[in-house]
């Protein structure tokens, strides 16, 4: 592995974290998730320094320490202490701190770092590779983002200089071109990448806000939708039992008349907070298709699902296709003991169609130590009751020679399709 690859591999490895799980989570984890992503960025925005800090000592503090060692001159001496005071200036200055662009522009640094890499540049010239230093030095003034006044200030002093050593020792073309095209590009590619981190940090930053806002409107909604159910009805209940308690001595008729209503009031707050709460966990056909392929993969059977992408049905149809698929899953996992398993859901302009068909043992097929909880639960009763609330209609039974099969059709836009009802239906 070359050096320049394993760089790119170590950077990746330190780069932000990716936030599906916080864009999938539910709106009350989300502030916490953004919370721990702020961490990681932190732990990246730390390794990144460390991997730039690394390569400006490779190309600068390395070649230093090498002319020194191999001869031990006024001038090689000068460039190491020079090149040495140089990193520590541009790593305390631009790379250590954190967001340099947000602050204001330190100029009395800035013209130092872009004096001393012009120097270091002219003196270490004849000794080859400190055109390193005029990019560090130009990419140090591109850093500071608030103003571009830094990057061009940067940009045009290391490549006056560049071109004037360029004039002064007869450079070749190609190396006229080098020192007149590295310093604008360092200053440029330090100042974007100093934007897009600042966008970047910004967007994370309106995220994190949005997730709190969502988890407070949550609340908001949920203690508003609470109050409106229960602030009268709770008002009211109250006012009927002190009633009650005052003239249960002296008129039990009138108090037998107030516990009843009071009994009436009550009923409706319970089945009020159950419609309520049943709102707040309407489940979603296409949610409930990925979440049946995941639990039919994990119990090793497996599964054909054929469905529109897009089927635009209003919200309670949805919701009734989602509940027939999560009740049809968990009785095939439950009781069915299949191999693989058939969903289907089809619409057309008057009705839409969801169908669960399994291969486990048929009607005449059932052994007699099978489950029969499917047919004998209450779980169908219910699905049943919830399509026919909405016009549809439900079959559901043994096939033959074998497997069964549950369905549904609800009517979206005119005459319902009835389904089919197999041999043997008995409903569940």
């Amino acid at each position: 592995m070359s050096a320049i690859a394993w760089l790119k591999r170590v950077s990746r490895s330190f780069g932000p974290p990716r936030l599906a799980r916080a864009r999938q989570a539910a709106p009350h984890q989300r502030a916490a998730l953004y919370d721990v992503d702020a961490a990681m960025t932190a732990r990246g925005r730390l390794g990144r320094k460390l991997v730039i800090s690394a390569i400006i000592c490779y190309f600068l503090v390395g070649p230093a320490v090498t002319h020194a060692w191999r001869q031990v001159t006024p001038s090689t001496l000068f460039m190491l202490v020079g090149t040495v005071a140089f990193v520590v200036i541009v790593t305390c200055v631009v790379v250590a701190p954190a967001d340099p662009g947000l602050r204001g522009v330190p100029w009395v640094w800035l013209t130092l770092i872009v004096g001393l890499g012009i120097v270091l540049f002219v003196v270490g010239g004849d000794q080859g590779g400190w055109l390193t230093a005029l990019g560090v030095a130009a990419a140090a003034c591109g850093r500071f983002t608030a103003t571009i006044r830094p990057v061009a200030f940067g940009a045009v002093s290391c490549a006056v200089a560049g071109l004037a050593m360029a004039a002064q020792d007869h450079y070749s073309e190609g190396e006229i071109a080098a020192v007149l095209a590295m310093p604008p590009m360092a200053a440029f590619f330090a100042y974007t990448a100093g934007k897009r981190n600042e966008m970047v940090a910004t967007l994370r930053q309106t995220r994190a806000e949005l997730a709190r806002v969502a988890v407070a409107e949550e609340r908001l909604r949920i203690a508003r939708d609470l109050h409106d159910l229960l602030g009268h009805s709770l008002s009211l209940i109250t006012l009927k039992a002190e009633l009650s308690r005052r003239v249960i001595s002296t008129d039990t008729e009138r108090a037998g008349r107030e516990m009843a209503e009071l009994e009436a009031v009550a009923r409706q707050s319970l089945s009020d907070v159950r419609e309520a709460v049943a709102g707040y966990r309407q489940p979603d056909l296409a949610a409930e298709l990925g979440a049946a392929r995941q639990l039919l993969t994990a119990a090793g059977i497996a599964c054909q699902i054929t469905a529109p992408q897009v089927l635009g049905l209003p919200g309670d149809v949805d919701a009734a296709l989602a509940w027939t698929i999560r009740e049809g899953i968990t009785n095939v996992v439950r009781h069915a003991r299949a191999t693989s398993v058939a969903i289907t859901v089809t619409s057309d302009r008057a009705a839409v169609v969801a169908e669960i068909t399994d291969d486990g043992p048929g009607g005449d097929r059932c052994p007699a130590g099978l489950d029969p909880g499917p047919l004998a639960g209450s779980g169908l009763a219910g699905l049943a009751e919830r399509v026919r609330g909405l016009g549809g209609d439900l079959a559901a039974g043994y096939l033959q020679p074998r497997g069964f099969r549950l369905g549904i059709t609800i009517p979206v836009g005119g005459v319902a399709i009835p389904v089919g009802r197999a041999a043997g239906v008995r409903d569940r």
